[in-house]
């Protein structure tokens, strides 16, 4: 190797229909691969953080072709996504030479990436995705310049119903605003297959025979929410780690509380597979629902859209399933999901322990979220 050889880096969205590729320097890498964790990041894509990776010094002939839109977040930022999928392409700094991709679109990452580190992770206020990596450095800002984090502040809460009755939701141009309300009566009225989430389809079957409501978490008060890692979630979100949470399609409104619609505001469809259906902002391209014609009336909702005090897990409203990343066996990047769901379990091992629904620690009686 004589220092100066080039490795040609491949990227497409979901639909195909915007491809790209660079050349970096074979030396360079792997190249670190941050989690933003900033308001921008989150509500633009829809997920709890941006995974992104800056294209080095020496790059050359890094170029895109397809239908992209352009989207200006900030004075600095121009984000670009497919106009046809959804898909986050990459966002450019004008005070940068080169683009940060979203590893979700990149061809093939063995020896080209490795986990970097959390930015701006005061923004999730709970941490958000950052406490299930929390084996690699975290800090304020976007470098290391800035003061670290303590990963203790980030530990769970075990937060309860904190009272409101609606939950805000938005994506960052706000061309798309809806909210979710508390489980009703019309919450229990559908019928769902299991997810893959709790009954992995490699080895169990869907069938619900018994009609579980499994999307309805402690006692019928908060919602399930989980993490996937299908190819289909990463190529139409551009990131190799999607969050969802399971709504019923009766307790997602309008913000004047008519039902939801598929042409409000900046909604756009894409039909991703036979009868599977998303939905994104077709101005700044965040990724806002999931559903299929096999259960009509629950959909997946991109968690990072909620705009909640408690921070951007939203755990008075969701119940975080810990014991596996849906679809993990499609994971593209194997050590980056590998370790969420070993982040995942040590997190959940955090809950205070329960004896008889106390916590043994204070006596007090506490939820436990059961099937």
């Amino acid at each position: 190797m004589t220092g100066n050889e080039l490795t040609t880096l491949h990227f497409s969205c979901a639909c195909n229909k915007v491809t790209g590729c660079a050349n970096v320097p074979t030396a360079r890498l792997p190249l670190p691969l941050d989690l933003c964790h900033c308001n921008i990041c989150r509500h633009q894509s829809g997920l709890l953080c941006a995974l992104c990776f800056l294209l080095p010094d020496g790059t050359t002939d890094w170029h895109f072709e397809g239908p992209i839109v352009d989207y200006k977040s900030s004075e600095t930022a121009m984000r670009s996504f497919c106009d046809h999928c959804g898909a986050n392409i990459y966002f450019k700094d004008s005070e940068k030479p080169r683009p940060h991709i979203c590893s979700g679109v990149l061809k093939g990452v063995d020896g080209v990436l490795e986990l970097g580190k959390h930015i701006f992770m005061p923004a999730a206020k709970d941490g958000g995705l950052a406490v299930w990596f929390s084996d690699i450095p975290a800090y304020e800002g976007r470098s290391s310049e800035i003061k670290p984090v303590e990963y203790q502040k980030t530990q769970r809460t075990n937060s309860t119903n904190d009272g409101t009755t609606e939950l805000q939701a938005y994506c960052q141009c706000r061309g798309v605003q809806f909210k979710i309300t508390k489980p009703d009566k019309m919450s229990y009225a559908m019928s769902s297959p299991w997810p893959d989430l709790i009954k992995p389809y490699i080895s169990e079957s869907s069938k619900n025979e018994n009609d579980a409501k499994w999307w309805l978490r402690a006692n019928g008060t908060k919602y399930l929410a989980g993490t996937c890692a299908c190819t289909s979630c990463r190529l139409t979100s551009g990131s190799d780690i999607q969050t969802w949470a399971f709504i019923p399609k009766s307790n997602i409104l309008q913000l004047n509380g008519k039902p939801l619609r598929f042409d409000m505001g900046t909604l756009k469809q894409y039909q991703s597979s036979e009868g599977v259906y998303r939905e994104f902002c077709s101005k700044c391209g965040a990724t806002v629902f999931w559903h299929c014609d096999e259960r009509p009336d629950l959909f997946d909702v991109s968690v990072g859209l909620f705009d909640a005090q408690e921070g951007s897990r939203v755990e008075s409203w969701l119940d975080w399933w810990t014991d596996r990343v849906s679809f993990e066996e499609e994971a593209r990047n194997k050590d980056l999901v590998a370790r969420l769901t070993v982040g995942m379990k040590r997190w959940a091992n955090t809950r205070p322990s329960l004896i008889n629904g106390k916590n043994v620690q204070t006596g007090k009686e506490v939820e436990n979220a059961s099937l």
